[in-house]
């Protein structure tokens, strides 16, 4: 049974994701292009850790691979992403990040976090620890629910 006492985190939740997406979206259409998404970077932040396929990233971001491919599509064309022939299945492709994309997300994010860290210097020193502790919480639970999908 899920406590009713949860349900007023996870309503605050749904109204502050929107709200950081607006801050990283604004600054990373500043930094990096006006056609350059959101989406796009976590795109991006799920090739950092290597090369993988379209599909197997639509799977872990729970989207089409046909919108994942116009995404990937782009990057591509921009040198940000390459597609290397898989080794083991002759029909896909891997797409991994080139250096030129890595300095875009890097200078992206710097970029995000000056927006973001000094909204945060106005939290007290007890709201910033009450943040500091949830947030690996909340990283675990949520990355549990996406292995489990």
């Amino acid at each position: 049974m899920i406590r009713p006492t949860l349900d007023p985190i996870a309503q605050d939740l749904l109204a502050v994701l929107p709200q950081l997406n607006r801050i990283i979206a604004a600054e990373v259409r500043r930094e990096v292009g006006g056609s350059a998404s959101v989406a796009q970077l976590r795109l991006l932040t799920e090739l950092d850790g290597g090369p993988q396929t379209l599909s197997a990233i639509a799977r872990q971001q729970h989207v089409s691979p046909q919108a994942l491919c116009v995404l990937a599509n782009d990057l591509v064309e921009r040198g940000w992403l390459e597609r290397t022939p898989h080794p083991h299945d002759r029909r896909q492709h891997l797409l991994e990040v080139t250096d030129r994309g890595r300095d875009a997300f890097a200078l992206a994010r710097e970029r995000a976090l000056q927006q973001i860290t000094p909204l945060l210097s106005c939290l007290s020193e007890d709201e910033a620890q009450a943040i500091r502790v949830a947030l690996p919480a909340l990283r675990r639970v949520l990355g549990a629910h996406d292995v489990g999908r």
